[in-house]
């Protein structure tokens, strides 16, 4: 009687257990699932890469050297004497005759006549400054104007051409001297209505310029 008992104590344990575990299963079938979503706060950053080494710390390295003396007298060198006879060239002289250009004596002068100026329709006019730089040396000596005379050439067209300077205290100005005239321009000279050539000793006062 008793293990009857038993057994069916044991019995209705066992099937309430088995229902426990059947309504356990179908709670976890049924049930949906859940996501669960946490807020992130902290960023964890990596430390940036470290710098590359600068050039100039650069310890630079000793160039090799290379040592090329030789030690004791070294080789030596016999040389034989040779000696050479060679005939002396022979030059031909060149015919100088077919070289040089003829020229006629009257092309190559400059016709540097002209009228005076009493001969003239009427005096030829100075057209252009005269500019003239005195040398240091008169510089330093206070030289502010000087007169020279010269003998001058007026073409047709009025320029100027010089024959001779006549007058000049400063020999050293006589290259300027010669840039001036080259510079200057007059006024055709006329006579009888038409431009001609006049020759005539030009009187100057230069001042430093």
């Amino acid at each position: 009687m008793i293990k009857f008992r038993f057994m069916l104590l044991s019995l209705a344990i066992v099937t309430a257990l088995m229902a426990v575990l059947i309504l356990n299963n179908r709670g976890e079938l049924v049930a949906p699932d859940k996501l669960m979503v946490r807020p992130l706060e902290i960023i964890a950053a990596l430390p940036p890469p470290p710098p590359p080494p600068s050039a100039s710390k650069v310890t630079p390295q000793p160039a090799p050297q290379l040592d090329l003396r030789l030690k004791g007298a070294g080789a030596s060198l016999a040389l034989s004497p040779l000696q050479l006879k060679l005939p002396a060239p022979k030059l031909m002289a060149p015919d100088i005759k077919h070289l040089m250009p003829e020229f006629e004596r009257t092309k190559l002068t400059i016709d540097l006549s002209g009228f005076a100026l009493n001969e003239l329709d009427g005096q030829p006019r100075l057209i252009t400054p005269l500019h003239i730089e005195f040398t240091p040396a008169m510089k330093r000596a206070g030289v502010k104007k000087i007169a020279v005379k010269l003998h001058v050439v007026i073409d047709q067209n009025g320029r100027v051409h010089l024959k001779a300077i006549k007058n000049n205290p400063y020999p050293k100005l006589n290259f300027s001297l010669k840039q001036l005239t080259m510079k200057a321009r007059f006024t055709p000279p006329k006579r009888h209505d038409k431009s001609v050539k006049a020759e005539f000793i030009w009187p100057l006062i230069l001042k430093e310029s």
